[in-house]
């Protein structure tokens, strides 16, 4: 009897766990109410953000909900499912709105603030957040295209067609001399660990040798690879909606060819690469390594970049096919370029990465893998970038990202330029100065 009794209670007690359990997990799935607080930042008094337009996006199923921000700046998110959210936050304002606001004229016609935060829990004890916008000006030069993707593996170039294309979006000749550009490193993933900040990008504060405390991370951003537009200040002029094309390797990649090593190397499908032989620039590491990768072929046709930094064993100019690079220009004088400091990240890799400035950057666009789990940690803060973009078709498949075209002026195309890439690029198959 009393085993009997025993059995009884124990099996009693498993039932009552068991409702307990799914009384928690019904709870955990119960949707809640979310807000989000938008103020500009301390520069602009740190007003609120009126009609502001909110995204988040769930990162496990990436549903996403876009909402206006009311008087108050405050934006409500009625009844989504508890989870871990990406957010950003954009404030197109207008000349006459600004002035209105902060009492004083800007100079341009449009300004645009961004805020954006990544895995940020919601669930019924998390029901807000606070975001803070900031601005940048808007700079002539903009990234146009990125052509990360690369082509086919066994049809088409793989990752040797890569190349970046940046576009004069203002109504003056610009001059690319001296421009840099940058390929950012950063965390993969947004796994939180001891050498993190909570949206899992390295907390760059707690590397070695470091002395800046929060400002590594706010102030600065990290470059494993950088070129340079060579010149003499003058020498290559880009007029207003024209762009320069940087190759990885300037060559036609429709066509076949013989490699470095004498290798004859055929293309089975054309259509899926490109032809860059018409580049305005290539880089080749040859003469920076002294050593030649075999597919780094060189086009005496078209000028080299100058390697100004290489701090990884890549050898040549190779994006992530995945997305898991940042992209920046900048400009800066050659005695400013080599007082930057390098560092290793807090991981302890055995790379170096070049310490940037945020204040010398013109333009910016952080690439991710997608907007759901693999989400990569931005590496470019929210007013240089306030978004993030992605080919949704992956890796080798013909798909760059490209600026969305915003009116045409007199013939000139002028580009969106929000300094949001979630909102300015669009998915495209690679075309070399062509046009969304």
């Amino acid at each position: 009897m009393k085993k009997t009794l025993s059995i009884f209670i124990l099996l009693f007690g498993l039932i009552i766990q068991s409702c307990s359990n799914d009384d928690n997990e019904s709870a955990a799935l119960k949707p809640v109410d979310f807000t989000v607080s938008l103020k500009y930042d301390v520069t602009f008094n740190s007003l609120n953000v009126k009609k502001a337009s909110v995204t988040i996006v769930n990162t496990e199923t990436t549903n996403k909900y876009t909402v206006e921000s009311d008087e108050n700046g405050v934006a409500t998110f009625k009844q989504i499912l508890p989870g871990t959210y990406s957010i950003t936050a954009t404030k197109v304002i207008a000349a006459t709105e600004f002035t209105e606001t902060f009492g004083y004229t800007p100079t341009e016609a449009e300004i645009n603030f961004n805020g954006a935060e990544s895995s940020v829990i919601v669930n019924a004890t998390a029901t807000s957040t606070d975001v803070e916008l900031k601005t940048s000006k808007v700079g002539d030069f903009v990234i146009k295209q990125i052509y990360y993707g690369g082509s086919d593996t066994k049809k088409g170039a793989v990752f040797r067609d890569q190349f970046i294309e940046i576009y004069n979006n203002s109504n003056t000749v610009q001059y690319a001399d001296g421009l840099y550009m940058a390929q950012l490193t950063g965390n993969t993933t947004t796994t939180v660990v001891a050498y993190t900040l909570p949206n899992g990008q390295f907390d760059w504060s707690k590397s070695e040798g470091m002395t800046l405390g929060s400002a590594a991370n706010t102030d600065y951003v990290y470059a494993l690879n950088i070129i340079k537009i060579p010149g003499n200040g003058t020498q290559y002029p880009v007029q207003p909606g024209k762009s320069i094309v940087i190759a990885q390797n300037a060559i036609n990649h429709k066509a076949n060819y013989v490699d470095n090593n004498g290798k004859a190397v055929s293309i089975v499908s054309p259509e899926l690469t490109v032809d860059l032989s018409t580049a305005d620039f290539e880089s080749f590491l040859g003469n920076y390594s002294g050593d030649t990768y075999q597919y780094d072929i060189q086009n005496p046709a078209v000028p080299d970049v100058d390697i100004a930094y290489w701090g990884n064993s890549n050898n040549d100019m190779i994006f992530d096919s995945l997305g898991r690079h940042g992209y920046t220009i900048f400009k800066m004088t050659d005695a400013e370029f080599a007082a930057l400091k390098k560092y290793k990240n807090p991981k302890g890799d055995a790379n170096q990465a070049l310490q940037i400035p945020v204040s010398v950057l013109i333009d910016g666009v952080d690439t991710t893998r997608d907007l759901g789990s693999l989400l990569v940690p931005k590496k470019l803060p929210s007013q240089i970038d306030g978004g993030n973009t992605y080919i949704p078709s992956g890796a080798y498949s013909s798909k760059s990202v490209m600026r969305k075209t915003k009116t045409t002026i007199a013939g000139r195309i002028i580009l969106q330029d929000t300094n949001n890439s979630t909102n300015d690029f669009v998915e495209v198959t690679a075309n070399p100065r062509g046009f969304n």
